[in-house]
């Protein structure tokens, strides 16, 4: 009898933004898109600060991730950050992908860094470059064809934001777009 092959999921880490913030973007998305109509806006529903994405994972590992996240966020206190200043993957000539930073970056890089020590050391991330926090905020699927009608939204400024939890989604990628489902959440130690 052949073995039974358990269920993958999809998955990823992340802080979630909250709805004011989610608000401010979709209105930069729209004034965006009128200015570039080749932009293609990420679903608002769907934003979220990426830590790690962690391709296919069984139960047993995403319950191993669960107890890292629960492990770290009792050691990483909360802090805030600022969103602003909207750049381009790879380049603003050819833009492929529209962000939006996020400033400071260190807290952010450190608590990325403590997840991926733990992540790496149980055999669970395979992604191992330089982490850069951004938040996608667009595609584009062929280049624009006035790659300058960026430069008035480059200082772009939409808020802050208190980072205090993390998010465990599992993500279906289906026809009408990518579906993110809270798997597990954890919050951040209080700072003080």
């Amino acid at each position: 009898m052949a073995e039974q092959q358990a269920e993958l999921i999809r998955a990823f880490l992340a802080i979630p933004l909250p709805e004011e913030l989610q608000q401010s973007i979709f209105r930069l998305q729209k004034r965006l898109k009128g200015a570039i109509p080749e932009l293609k806006p990420a679903a608002i529903h769907n934003l979220h600060l990426t830590l790690h994405f962690l391709g296919d994972r069984t139960q047993e590992q995403l319950a191993e991730i669960a107890r890292i996240m629960v492990s770290t966020g009792e050691k990483k206190k909360s802090f805030n950050v600022l969103v602003k200043n909207l750049g381009c993957f790879p380049q603003q000539r050819k833009p492929r992908v529209l962000w939006l930073g996020v400033e400071p970056p260190e807290p952010l890089i450190a608590l990325q860094a403590e997840l991926a020590a733990e992540l790496e050391q149980r055999g669970l991330l395979d992604d191992r470059r330089p982490y850069r926090p951004h938040l996608t905020i667009g595609r584009f699927k062929q280049i624009p064809r006035d790659p300058d009608a960026l430069c008035p939204f480059l200082s772009q400024g939409c808020g802050s934001f208190k980072v205090d939890q993390l998010v465990l989604y599992r993500s279906r990628l289906t026809p009408s777009g990518a579906v993110h489902t809270p798997l597990q959440q954890v919050g951040l130690a209080q700072p003080g």
